[in-house]
């Protein structure tokens, strides 16, 4: 095992710094250039009373997913389904990262699901989480997500934070684990329903030490579904875009459209926004 391999293995994400090239980034700024403007649209259109979000993606089944920001209706918090959406994307993208996962797993993956997060100017707080617990209606029970970052991750406009050592800091609490492929891995306890739907515990955030992720744009991070992770909000005055691929061992078999044919139906489930910054992870 070289070290990069048990970096991951150890702490649960690595970093990889100028993980894609020049021409990998002007084809994802294209290409969020046309998904953030089609997400825009559906949202304006939603306002304007054409049809409520829900009701259209019980219809449009195979359309582009746009999520706005709990206070604006008009502003995209994110949006997904983007590899069904976007050929560039799907041919020269999601390959790559497939090796780069089977390089650090020597196993191969396939995609499970993929996001954009916006984080535009004063809103994206996603609250501490694991987002394996936003995935237990199907059967993989590990995840990896590489997320690229289109724009410099800063602490004034909301990186990553994520959970330094926090197996050893949390053992001997009687913490639920799992056996996964990556061996035994805690699911820590969150809040069910309200405000705080999804959210890790407070008494358990505060025992965790929390290691900031400064990135560059092209900087890619390849993190596993059970490391606890969060982000404040962007306090500055541009947008911090970050795009997220979650892939699952292709052994568990291929969930991505299935995974999107219930997002598309449940839109509203709050079970699909997990610690987010959305109306629909304030009810349940």
């Amino acid at each position: 095992m070289n070290k990069q391999q048990q970096q991951f293995v150890d702490q649960g994400y690595i970093v990889l710094e100028q993980g894609l090239d020049a021409a990998d980034m002007q084809m994802l700024e294209r290409s969020n250039g046309q998904l953030y403007q089609q997400a825009q649209t559906l949202l304006e259109n939603a306002l304007t009373g054409q049809y409520t979000l829900s009701d259209y993606y019980k219809d449009a089944g195979e359309d582009l997913i746009a999520v706005p920001e709990i206070d604006n209706p008009t502003k995209v918090c994110r949006y997904e389904y983007i590899t069904a959406s976007n050929q560039a994307i799907r041919e020269q993208l999601v390959p790559k990262l497939q090796q780069y996962i089977k390089g650090i797993t020597g196993v191969d993956f396939v995609l499970f699901k993929d996001k954009c997060n916006a984080k535009n100017p004063g809103g994206g707080a996603f609250e501490p989480h694991q987002d394996v617990i936003a995935y237990d209606k199907f059967k993989p029970n590990y995840h990896i997500t590489v997320a690229i970052f289109l724009d410099e991750s800063t602490q004034e406009n909301g990186c990553l934070h994520f959970a330094k050592n926090y197996r050893h800091d949390l053992a001997g609490q009687g913490i639920a684990s799992f056996d996964t492929p990556a061996g035994e891995l805690q699911v820590l306890p969150s809040d069910l329903g309200g405000a705080k739907n999804g959210n890790i515990t407070e008494d358990i955030c505060q025992q965790i030490n929390w290691q900031e992720i400064l990135a560059k744009p092209g900087d890619v991070v390849i993190f596993d579904s059970y490391v606890p992770h969060f982000s404040n909000k962007n306090q500055s005055e541009f947008p911090r875009r970050a795009m997220f691929f979650t892939f699952n061992a292709e052994q568990d078999g291929d969930y991505y459209q299935a995974y999107y044919q219930m997002k598309h139906a449940e839109f509203d489930n709050p079970a699909f926004h997990i610690a987010t910054p959305t109306a629909h992870s304030k009810t349940l």
